[in-house]
């Protein structure tokens, strides 16, 4: 089925080569990103990168913009795009290297990395291309995707807003094991809220559901939403993870005491203004500030992580087509390409900022004595508005500039953390690993759980979001859940469970453990 799956997708890549031929010599790359629509300016960010892929690869980039919905729906279609941004929870990378869609980057037994991109290889331990690949004992037993060099072993926190809590005198603890802890922080929020309006309505004001809300649960795959508990090898559901209940039981009890927004699971995340998060649910590290993206001063609070799987290493990546194997120079093209997006800071800056000068600046970072410790990225007001992507989906994070604001520059707020990546790794050096290190399940094969999947997809879309918000009827996630779950298992759940068991013991008996 996958060769036969290629071999169609070879004859439609030529197709695409012939429509982006032209007058002139360079090769034209695209890459499917995430975020749809388009940002404002990318065009023009486009151009400006080109200037410098022209010159040195010879090769022009496209970025095309997609939700999962609409890439999923391009990829049924039979459309090929050269390279695709890939996670659990966007055009999912495990139903896609089932379904044959990626390139393997070893098909051949040759490491076509370490051969046409060096520098990409090296830029990365070893531990996280382990981690990236699929099944198997080694990497070259399957590697389909780079993962995004970032923060590869989870953290997840909470982000609120610093001024309420000193005006409360409330103290937030850095570190937190329930979200039920930060309760009397949410209620001084919403007495704030009602003394000035113009802070919002509800203290939690959500789109669609909150960000890692499932943190800590070591997934296998979120369509049918297994996994493990981390630290575990059972397959269970995610609902057996007695951590992640208490975090749905908690916003149940926000959204009862009126923290929560009532449309939250109707809503997306672009819908809500930006500085109407007074809380918000985050994956970052100690020393990241919102400070200059929120527009005034917040702290966080860390609920989850660090902890080092396959589904944080593979929360971010990029693949590239299966049809680019047939097409040797294209493919190193598309490679040498993501060699440079991956390891050249003023690339990754453009892309991840736009032009400089126009939508940001580079700006200098002193000490209290006045000293320059080194220089961090402002947004100009065209840059927040028009070059906003996700850049957590594009490339290597830990070479962009640190982004700053006026008032973390001017002593207003606390200066950014210009080498907040070394403390990162640091801390995370000794993070512990998921004894499902390197699984992926496969869902095709020798089962093939296609009709299992689309059921239990629908299923998801009536209850989940609901109980994700803690907009659950008729009274709590103790109702809720049961309800969802029950039409899960009717549905093929549990024989889904058992196959990925039966695969994860045999990975792990090949491994040795």
């Amino acid at each position: 089925m996958k060769k036969l799956v290629a071999i169609v997708l070879a004859a439609l890549m030529m197709l695409s080569v012939v429509s982006f031929a032209s007058a002139d010599d360079y090769v034209k790359l695209t890459w499917v990103q995430g975020n749809s629509p388009a940002p404002i300016d990318n065009d023009m960010v486009l151009e400006e990168l080109n200037k410098i892929t022209r010159e040195r690869l010879g090769c022009e980039i496209e970025i095309v913009y997609m939700s999962s919905d609409e890439v999923g729906t391009s990829i049924a279609a039979g459309e090929v795009y050269d390279m695709y941004f890939t996670c659990s929870w966007y055009n999912n990378f495990n139903d896609n290297v089932s379904d044959g869609i990626y390139a393997n980057i070893f098909e051949g037994g040759v490491n076509r990395i370490k051969e046409w991109a060096p520098k990409l290889w090296e830029s990365m331990p070893e531990t996280i291309w382990e981690l990236a690949c699929s099944s198997g004992e080694n990497i070259e037993d399957g590697l389909y995707a780079i993962p995004v060099y970032k923060d590869i072993a989870p953290e997840n926190f909470i982000v609120y807003d610093a001024q309420v809590a000193a005006d409360a005198n409330i103290e937030v603890p850095a570190v937190i094991s329930s979200w039920d802890e930060l309760t009397p922080y949410v209620t001084a929020l919403k007495k704030a809220m009602e003394a000035d309006p113009s802070l919002g309505q509800y203290p939690l004001n959500i789109g669609g559901a909150p960000a890692g809300v499932e943190s800590s649960f070591d997934f296998i795959n979120r369509t049918p939403l297994i996994g493990v508990v981390f630290g575990d090898d059972k397959v269970c559901s995610v609902f057996d993870d007695e951590v992640i209940m208490d975090r749905y039981r908690t916003m149940h009890k926000w959204y009862t005491m009126g923290f929560v927004n009532p449309d939250a699971p109707t809503l997306t995340e672009d819908s809500i203004d930006g500085k109407l998060h007074h809380i918000s649910f985050v994956q970052a590290w100690d020393d990241y500030d919102y400070t200059p993206s929120r527009g005034f001063w917040v702290k966080m609070t860390r609920y989850a992580g660090p902890f080092l799987n396959t589904d944080g290493v593979q929360g971010a990546m990029n693949a590239f087509s299966v049809t680019l194997l047939d097409d040797p120079a294209r493919f190193e093209m598309a490679m040498k390409f993501q060699e440079l997006v991956n390891t050249d800071k003023e690339v990754r800056d453009i892309l991840a900022f736009g032009v400089p000068g126009y939508h940001f600046e580079y700006r200098d970072v002193k000490d209290a004595e006045g000293n320059v410790l080194g220089q961090a990225v402002v947004r100009t007001e065209v840059g927040r508005s028009n070059y906003t992507p996700w850049r957590f989906s594009q490339a290597n994070y830990a070479i962009n500039s640190i982004e700053a604001s006026e008032e973390t520059l001017n002593g207003t707020y606390p200066a950014p953390v210009l080498d907040q990546w070394d403390h990162y790794f640091a801390a995370v050096a000794d993070a512990p690993v998921s004894k499902i290190s390197g699984f992926t399940f496969d869902s095709k094969s020798p089962i093939d759980f296609t009709t299992q999947f689309a059921e239990i997809s629908a299923i998801k879309e009536e209850y989940f979001k609901n109980i994700q918000c803690g907009v659950v009827d008729p009274d709590d996630p103790e109702v809720g859940v049961p309800a969802m779950r029950a039409k899960m298992e009717a549905a093929g759940l549990n024989d889904i469970i058992a196959e990925a068991q039966r695969q994860l013991d045999a990975y792990l008996a090949a491994k040795g453990e």
